[in-house]
């Protein structure tokens, strides 16, 4: 999962004018509960990948925030939702992340960017488990 993101961090990320997406998790309650409750599809994009004996499908949903519903979250302007399933041999796992963001892009931008993360991830992963 992505970091979270503390406020004072995205303040801070915002007055060097640069943009953030951060992950909601249930340690912000509050935050979280207003994501999950507002959460109103506008625009979806979907991504389907195979490989390594499994099946993997993503659905990236996004949502407008209103002009000052999230005060303590400077500039929060999209509510981006991923739903996944996996499934691997006979096993069928499902998850729903919720990420808020400055940035008012489209689905696929955001499902490219949060995508890009994971790669990431898993090649540093990937470097240290090999050598």
């Amino acid at each position: 999962m992505m970091p979270l993101i503390p406020k004072k961090t995205i303040r801070a990320i915002r007055k060097t004018g640069n943009h953030y997406l951060a992950a909601v998790k249930g340690n912000q309650p509050k935050l979280y509960r207003f994501v999950e409750t507002q959460f109103r599809p506008e625009a979806t994009y979907e991504q389907v990948n195979k490989g390594h004996g499994r099946l993997e499908k993503r659905k990236v949903s996004i949502c407008e925030i209103p002009e000052g519903s999230l005060p303590e979250w400077p500039g929060a302007a999209t509510i981006i939702r991923v739903e996944s399933e996996r499934k691997y041999r006979l096993k069928l796992e499902k998850e729903t992340r919720y990420y808020i963001s400055d940035l008012p892009e489209t689905a696929e931008s955001f499902a490219t960017r949060i995508r890009g993360y994971w790669k990431v991830e898993n090649c540093v992963h990937y470097v240290r488990d090999v050598t």
